[in-house]
C-alpha cells in the first residue's frame, strides 16, 4: 500500500468574511469561535494552508443568527473537495479545450510547477473541471432551497480568471454559504452588457439575492446594479486597494494591516484584504 505524499504549505492564511454586517437587521456581526473550510491549496504559485473564521449576526431572534458566513476569498483558491486550486484547473481546461494538449502534454507543463501525475491530469479534466464548467452541481437544489429558506435568500461571489494574458476569462457565479456552482462560462468581452447576460439567469431563481460579492471590474458594477437593483453589493478591496494580483504584497510588519499573498497569478478579481479594517490573518 502506498503512503500518501505530505503536503507542506509555504503560508497559513485564516480570511474573514467580507460581509461585516447582518443582511437582516444590519448590526455587526461576531466570529464564531471556530474554523471551516480548512485545507490545503495546491496552486500554480505553490503551496497555501488557508481557512475561514465563520461569522453570524449576535441577536438570536434574527435570522443572521442562523447563519454562517464565509469569506468569498477562501472559496476563490479551490472547488469544495478538492486541494487543487481553481487557477490549475483552468489553465488544465484551457491546455486541452482551446490548445487541444494531449493528456501527456499537460502533465509535462503541470507538473513543472506543482506535484501531479499524469493519471491525475486526466482525472481533473474529466471529474472537475468538466463538470464544473457545466454546473453540474445546480442538481442540488434541494441544498440550496435549505439554505435559502434558512438566510432568507442566497449570497452570491463572482470573480473570473484568465489562463493567461490576453485570452478569454472563465467566470463562476457561487453561492457563498454552500460553495455550490451556480452558473460558469468564458466571456470574451468583459463589458455591461456580457456581464448582464451572464447574470440574468440567477434572476429566475425562485430565491430572492441578497447580497453580491465582486470586485470593481469595468461594466460588472453597473450590470449588477442592473439584474440586482435590490441586492447588497460588496466590493473585494484588493483591487480597490490598487494590489496587482500578479504581484507579492510586501512583508507583513505588526504595527501595519497587510495583505494575503496573491493565490493564482491571473485571477481578474481577488479579494486579499477585508473590507472595513479587519485584516485576514497571515501565518507564514
Amino acid at each position: 500500500m502506498r503512503t500518501p505524499k505530505r503536503l507542506y504549505a509555504e503560508e497559513r492564511i485564516i480570511y474573514r468574511p467580507e460581509l461585516l454586517t447582518c443582511l437582516h437587521c444590519g448590526d455587526l456581526l461576531v466570529a464564531w469561535n471556530y474554523l471551516a473550510w480548512d485545507k490545503i491549496v495546491q496552486t500554480l504559485d505553490g503551496l497555501l494552508s488557508v481557512a475561514t473564521r465563520p461569522s453570524r449576526c449576535p441577536h438570536a431572534t434574527c435570522p443572521g443568527s442562523r447563519m454562517r458566513l464565509l469569506s468569498a476569498a477562501a472559496q476563490r483558491l479551490a472547488p469544495p473537495g478538492s486541494t487543487y486550486g481553481y487557477d490549475v484547473l483552468v489553465r488544465l481546461g484551457w491546455l486541452r479545450q482551446h490548445q487541444r494538449a494531449t493528456y501527456s502534454e499537460i502533465h509535462t507543463e503541470l507538473s513543472s510547477r506543482l506535484p501531479i501525475s499524469a493519471s491525475h491530469v486526466r482525472y481533473l479534466y474529466q471529474h472537475v473541471y468538466l463538470p464544473l464548467l457545466a454546473c453540474h452541481e445546480r442538481q442540488q437544489r434541494g441544498r440550496l432551497a435549505q439554505v435559502a429558506q434558512e438566510q432568507g435568500g442566497l449570497i452570491i461571489a463572482l470573480d473570473g480568471l484568465a489562463p493567461q494574458g490576453g485570452e478569454p476569462q472563465i467566470w463562476f457565479i457561487r453561492d457563498l454559504s454552500t460553495g455550490l456552482t451556480l452558473r460558469s462560462g468564458w466571456l470574451a468581452q468583459l463589458d455591461q452588457p456580457t456581464f448582464e447576460a451572464f447574470l440574468a439567469p440567477l434572476r429566475h431563481l425562485q430565491w430572492p439575492i441578497l447580497a453580491v460579492l465582486s470586485d470593481k471590474q469595468t461594466g460588472l458594477v453597473p450590470a449588477v446594479a442592473t439584474v440586482f437593483p435590490k441586492s447588497h453589493h460588496q466590493f473585494c478591496q484588493a483591487t480597490i486597494c490598487g494590489i496587482s494580483p500578479s504581484r507579492s504584497p510586501p512583508p507583513m510588519r505588526p504595527s501595519r494591516r497587510s495583505c494575503a499573498p496573491p493565490y493564482a497569478s491571473r485571477w481578474a478579481t481577488c479579494s486579499d484584504r477585508n473590507p472595513g479594517g479587519h485584516p485576514t490573518m497571515r501565518v507564514s
